[in-house]
Parts: C-alpha cells; sequence; structure tokens
C-alpha cells in the first residue's frame, strides 16, 4: 500500500511538472521586446542544422534555451511554398500557395514590419536572394504572386525600409537603364537616394559610416553563393543591427539565408551545409547583440523543408557529411526547428503553427 502512495505520488509530481514543460509561456502579461530579429532559414529543417553542426561542430544556435517546432503547411496545401509560409510568419494569418501577403481571398494582411512602422521602429530586410523574391517580399508587399518583382521594388520603396540588403538592383531601375529588369521607366533607386544612403559594391559597403537609413544592392538580381559572396551574411547583420540600433524606439529586422533552399532544392549538399554556417554565423552575431543590449528578442525559424535531407553517414571527428539524400526535388511537410532568445522567448515554445510567430510578434509589436 505505500508503494502504491509513493507511486502515485511521484506520478502526479511527474504530471505536473511535465504540464510545466510542455506549456510554453502565453504571449500575454509578457514584456515586449524593444528590438526584434527574425532570421529565416528557406527550406531549413533539422538535417541541414544536424549536418552544419557535424561541419562546423559547434553552432551559435546552440547558445539558444527556448526551443520549438513548426508545422507549415498552406490553406490549400500540405506542402506549403514561400510565399504562403513567410506570409504567415510574417501577418499571423495562414493563406494559399504563391500568395504573397494577402488572404486566400486576396484581402492585404498587415506584416510585421508595417505595424513597426506604426510603432516608430526601425525596420530593416536582408537578403541572399533579391530583396524582391518571394520570402522577403512578404514583410513588404501584398500581391497574388511571387512574380511580380517590379511591383514588389515599387512595394519596398513605398514602404520606406529604412535598411535593404541583398541583391537584385536591377528591379529598381528603369528599363531603358543597362541591366534593368524592369518594364517601366520608375527609377526607384533614385528615389530612394533621396532619403537613404546607397551602395553597390562590397568595396563601398566597408566604407560605410553609420548610416540610419541604408540601401546596399550588391547584385543585378540574386547573390552568389556563400563560399563566393564577397559579403558575408553576418557583416550585412551587423551593419544593419548598427544602424537600426540608432532609433530610439527600437527596430525589427528581418535576415533571410535564401539559398539554403535553392541548394536543398538542386541536391547539393555541399553547399546546403555552407549556406546554413553562413546563416549560423550571422545569428552568433545578432546574439551577440541581444546579449548586451538585453532588450531583443532573437527568433531563427524556417518557412518550410526542402528536399527531405537527411544524414546517412559521415565523421564527427573528421567533421565531414560523406553521404546524405535528398527524398525530394521540392518540399517536404516535415515539420521545422524554431529557436528563442530574449525577453519574449519562452512564449515560442512547443509546438505551434507558422502563422503562430506572426501572431505573437504582432502581439509584442501592438502591446509596447
Amino acid at each position: 500500500m505505500r508503494l502504491i502512495k509513493l507511486l502515485s505520488s511521484v506520478l502526479i509530481v511527474l504530471a505536473v511538472f511535465s504540464r510545466i514543460i510542455a506549456e510554453p509561456a502565453s504571449a500575454e502579461n509578457v514584456t515586449p521586446p524593444k528590438n526584434i530579429i527574425l532570421f529565416i532559414g528557406d527550406g531549413m529543417g533539422v538535417g541541414h542544422i544536424s549536418a552544419a553542426k557535424i561541419e562546423k561542430e559547434t553552432l551559435n544556435l546552440e547558445q539558444f534555451k527556448v526551443l520549438g517546432l513548426l508545422s507549415t503547411q498552406a490553406i490549400d496545401s500540405l506542402i506549403t511554398d514561400s510565399p504562403a509560409a513567410t506570409t504567415a510568419l510574417a501577418t499571423g494569418v495562414n493563406t494559399l500557395v504563391g500568395a504573397i501577403g494577402v488572404t486566400p481571398e486576396g484581402d492585404p494582411l498587415k506584416n510585421v514590419l508595417e505595424y513597426s512602422k506604426d510603432r516608430g521602429k526601425g525596420t530593416g530586410l536582408i537578403a541572399t536572394s533579391n530583396v524582391t523574391d518571394g520570402t522577403p517580399a512578404c514583410f513588404v508587399a501584398h500581391v497574388s504572386s511571387r512574380h511580380m518583382y517590379a511591383e514588389i521594388a515599387d512595394a519596398i520603396a513605398e514602404l520606406k525600409i529604412d535598411v535593404i540588403m541583398g541583391g537584385g538592383w536591377g528591379y529598381f531601375i528603369p528599363k531603358n537603364h543597362e541591366g534593368s529588369l524592369r518594364q517601366d521607366a520608375r527609377d526607384l533607386l533614385s528615389e530612394l537616394s533621396q532619403t537613404h544612403e546607397m551602395v553597390m559594391t562590397p568595396q563601398q559597403f566597408r566604407a560605410l559610416g553609420k548610416p540610419r537609413r541604408l540601401i546596399a544592392l550588391l547584385a543585378q538580381e540574386n547573390l552568389p553563393p556563400a563560399s563566393l559572396r564577397p559579403v558575408p551574411l553576418i557583416e550585412m547583420t551587423q551593419k544593419a543591427i548598427e544602424a537600426l540600433s540608432q532609433y530610439e524606439n527600437g527596430f525589427f529586422l528581418v535576415v533571410e539565408g535564401s539559398q539554403i533552399d535553392w541548394a536543398s532544392h538542386h541536391g547539393n549538399g555541399e553547399q546546403l551545409i555552407e549556406e546554413v554556417i553562413d546563416l549560423d554565423e550571422a545569428v552568433g552575431a545578432a546574439l551577440e547583440f541581444a546579449k548586451t543590449d538585453q532588450q531583443t528578442l532573437v527568433l531563427v525559424v524556417s518557412d518550410h523543408e526542402t528536399g527531405g535531407y537527411t544524414i546517412l553517414n559521415g565523421s564527427v571527428k573528421k567533421k565531414k557529411v560523406t553521404q546524405a539524400s535528398f527524398f525530394t526535388e521540392g518540399h517536404s511537410a516535415a515539420m521545422v526547428p524554431l529557436f528563442a532568445y530574449g525577453p519574449g522567448s519562452e512564449a515560442f515554445a512547443g509546438i505551434h503553427d507558422l502563422a503562430f510567430v506572426g501572431q505573437t510578434l504582432i502581439s509584442y509589436l501592438q502591446n509596447p
């Protein structure tokens, strides 16, 4: 009888303890962060991170103590794409495959950068693709297709994002200029140069002072892969934080590691690992800032998993993945990891869907 009572007591304690662990903190009654840095590893799943850890040995991601998983399905498909998935991250609303910042009915959805503007915060957008690509577009535009690049560039200019870095200058210059990718005469670079400091080369980037508003478009379209990228993501992230830290009301910065997805689509395991490590180095810079600042929430998420990537052989001792498999050339429905650090991070623990991230971030922006 004593044993039964003892076991019952232990089970009750374990049940209560497991509930405490399993139930993430609510976003309610949480002091919102002054600054938010949202990293998106496009296409990055657990397998991708595992491979990067084998080859780098220690990742900056290991510094996070709040972890979660995100389900990724769109309204109309179990297998999502970047526009639908990132719209959920940016607006807190699940939508259709292909939709950029709009509801399934096509109505515009207010996103986190727009909410940040309302609060007088600085805003930043960085991508290793062109800045009008499917993922960054969801933080600025409200269009029916990711291929409306000129319209997305217009939205970037009209929203007056304070810091813009990546590729894609071809979408910002009029059609009669060499290298233009537009079909009209609008000159967005001239418009933006009235309010932003503008650089177009790595040399100009590294010669920058400390502007509050900055545009660095370093390629006509997409940036080169990580191994050839003249300005790595960590440098862009550090410069963006330096610029946005000058805003008294704080800032919201989005940083996308775009080409993890591309390497996965092409079955390129070597580039995949390089791209994850490039993103991880940038995450390290953000964590360094956040630990000093003590008012910054850092989130690292993925929009979906790409490739069904699995490690089959390798060596931790030799820091090498020697065999891996890609189950598909497309996306999978696997849940993706989430990492959170800083004020408000506890709300993200556990299993959620992508829209929960957007909903929680918006709640922080609405309740300063």
